[in-house]
């Protein structure tokens, strides 16, 4: 064997008997499962399929005692693997369906049976099966399904929801830490053209850079010729389909890749790891665990094989037999204290006890993190470790202080694996800090608050008070402006939907109050787009209408708010009436002008006075267009009667006018007379005066 590298420390003849005894104790777990004993033939003869109460059970009857594994496999999926069996393969059980299994599929794999199922989310599974019993016994059903320890802290559920759900889920490629081996040019030469030689060349550049779709797209179109480099492009094209988590097709690859060109495993042993945890993603955990044992085997004298090791235990504990891969992690942290496989290790064994960490026993487990973080010399493992150091955090520390790590890791690893998961986080955190924390007394203190966290406000807008609240503080800060912007930031946020109504009132009231009549426009016609069901659209229509009319948009006004003019509607604004009235007026529909006017007038309560005069104006003068000179006299007359009436003289002279006009001369000259002796208006005085001489010359 070579010598070993001077950066392992450690004399070769331990290291030698560590890779001995981790290999034999996986070759232990490859040929020697619990059941392990002579193969004999057997058969299937049938299959039971008896869904009870709360689970299923699922009985595989054979011809004799089986030898078998049974294994969860990504997707959701069982697999169970019964060895030297033939038999029927039914294929009426794969339209079969309940709510804890569903679609079995039943295969033969060389001499091997494989039934494989899938299996509800909610759904465990516990294995009845006996040794001297002829038949493989299964449960599927909720009651079988692993529970996990509750974080004791309240307030840190959805995070611990999600802990549950990355333990669960997140199961990446792994890593083989052995360094990528390009295909040497000469031999490319003897099988390509230049320009495919250069194909080839830019598929495997993609590929070690971790451009994977354009390897695949590379990898695709040279595999699919029948010519002497499509074994080796098989083989990279499922490299590549295992690091996009294409498993099965990868699989399909490295098989296909093997059966042409078995020698080449030998040769690349990074290809050989990949095509090993395929083979184990797969469920067939014998043979994946054999072909592994063989590779660490190969490489026990190299830099990596310490960290090939490890990832190896990785493989083991994703399997279930979780004291195979403590006792790899252990031995690899204790003789490898030099090398990075230290620092794997150490952060694995942590692992198997994160789950089951409290607030009270946490401190250690996070320092082990830390550490790792802070030591580590990959980028991919000091994420990793800084992520779990904050997590812990998260779920058992102070939430404040909690919520500074996150941030900081955030900041450090903008667009790291965990972006999505640390977000959710920062959202539960930010809700707890806001919950616990009396703001009453400190508004500048939210204020900053808001403007750091209103990215990550999700669970605080559902606090009962928030809007108001944060309304409070930024009036008391006199800072409108910044309270519009920040409102709007969130707005049109999916987790503010349940508030969304009351941020666009918000919004627009104080768009309003700082003149920003812009903001103030789009947000109601937004919030009438999206909400043209709920009660408050009547108001918003008429503050709508406000706005047009302050800007003189008549056309707008009209069709904002005519709808106030049909039966059994009425204005919860009665201003609003008057502002339609006025741009009726002024568009030249005067009988609806003055069926407006005519409302506005009849509202007694909440009505501007400031506007009667200029309503009874614009009511009698419609109807005296209209013709209906009788109307506007009853109107203008109304008018003289309306106290602190500062347009009397002119509601005077019109009446003066129409009474002319309706032959009432008399009562006109009375009119015009009193108007040209009591005006204090030269204009009205003058005109009353020109009004009495045409009379006079009669």
């Amino acid at each position: 064997m070579a010598q070993l590298p001077e950066t392992l420390t450690i004399p070769a003849r331990i290291l030698r008997t560590l890779l001995a005894g981790v290999l034999l104790m996986m070759l232990a777990v490859a040929v020697c499962p619990d059941r392990a004993h002579a193969s004999i033939p057997n058969r299937l003869y049938r299959i039971d399929i008896r869904p009870q109460k709360d689970f299923t059970r699922l009985t595989v009857r054979l011809a004799g005692p089986p030898q078998y594994s049974l294994a969860s496999i990504p997707g959701n999926r069982l697999r169970l693997v019964i060895q030297d069996t033939g038999g029927t393969l039914f294929k009426k059980y794969r339209r079969y369906s309940d709510k804890n299994i569903g679609g079995l599929m039943l295969k033969r794999r060389g001499e091997n049976l494989l039934v494989t199922f899938q299996v509800s989310q909610k759904a465990g599974w516990r294995d009845l099966t006996r040794p001297d019993i002829s038949a493989v016994t299964i449960d599927i059903g909720t009651p079988f399904k692993p529970g996990t320890p509750q974080p004791s802290l309240a307030g840190r559920e959805k995070i611990w929801t999600g802990v549950e759900k990355l333990v669960r889920d997140f199961d990446p490629p792994l890593k083989s830490e052995i360094p990528f081996s390009p295909t040497d040019r000469q031999v490319l030469n003897n099988f390509l053209t230049e320009n495919d030689q250069k194909d080839f060349m830019a598929a495997e550049a993609a590929l070690y850079k971790g451009r994977l779709t354009e390897a695949e797209e590379l990898f695709t179109r040279f595999s699919a010729k029948e010519v002497p480099i499509r074994p080796l492009a098989l083989y990279r094209l499922a490299e590549t389909w295992y690091k996009l988590q294409k498993y099965p097709q990868a699989l399909s690859a490295f098989r296909e890749a093997e059966r042409l060109w078995p020698g080449y495993l030998g040769l690349n042993p990074g290809v050989t790891f990949y095509y090993g945890d395929t083979i184990a993603r797969s469920g067939e955990l014998a043979s994946a665990r054999a072909l592994l044992a063989g590779l660490v085997a190969r490489v026990a004298d190299k830099t990596y094989a310490p960290a090939l090791l490890v990832r190896l235990g990785d493989i083991l504990a994703r399997q279930g037999h979780e004291s195979e891969a403590r006792a790899i992690y252990h031995n690899v942290a204790e003789f490898f204290k030099d090398n990075k496989a230290s620092k794997m290790a150490l952060m694995r064994s942590a692992d198997s006890e994160f789950l089951h960490s409290t607030p009270w026993n946490y401190r250690p487990l996070s320092d082990v993190y830390l550490n790792a973080s802070q030591q580590s010399g990959d980028l991919d493992m000091r994420e990793e470790a800084h992520f779990k150091h904050v997590l812990l955090e998260s779920i058992h520390g102070d939430a404040g202080e909690a919520l500074q790590l996150v941030t900081g890791f955030q900041r450090k690893f903008p667009r790291g694996v965990y972006a999505a998961v640390i977000r959710t986080i920062r959202e539960a955190l930010v809700a707890e800090v806001y919950r616990r924390t009396v703001w009453g007394k400190d508004s500048p203190a939210l204020l900053r608050f808001m403007e750091e966290q209103h990215e990550y406000l999700g669970s605080c807008v559902e606090q009962p008070g928030f809007l108001a609240a944060v309304t409070h503080a930024y009036n008391e800060a006199g800072r409108p402006i910044e309270l519009v912007k920040l409102l709007t930031s969130l707005v049109d946020r999916s987790w503010a939907a349940s508030i969304a109504p009351e941020l666009y009132t918000s919004i627009v009231d104080n768009a309003e109050l700082i003149g920003d009549t812009a903001t103030a426009e789009r947000t109601l016609k937004a919030y009438l787009l999206k909400f043209p069901a709920t009660p408050r659209v009547p108001l918003m229509k008429e503050r709508l209408g406000a706005l047009y009319f302050s800007s003189e948009k008549h056309q707008q006004v009209k069709d904002t708010l005519l709808w106030l003019l049909n039966k059994g509607e009425h204005a919860q604004r009665p201003e609003s009436y008057y502002q339609l009235g006025r741009s009726l007026w002024e568009l030249h529909q005067y009988a609806q002008s003055a069926k407006s006017m005519d409302l506005f007038l009849a509202s007694r309560t909440g009505r501007d006075p400031q506007l009667v005069p200029d309503a009874y104006f614009v009511a009698g003068s419609a109807r005296e267009s209209l013709g209906d000179r009788k109307g506007a006299l009853k109107l203008f007359e109304a008018a003289l009667k309306v106290p602190d009436n500062k347009r009397s003289d002119e509601f005077m002279y019109k009446t003066g006018q129409i009474n002319l006009l309706e032959g009432n001369a008399g009562r006109a000259r009375a009119l015009f007379g009193h108007l040209a002796k009591n005006s204090k208006d030269p204009d009205w005085q003058k005109l009353a005066q020109q009004a009495l001489a045409s009379l006079e010359s009669k």
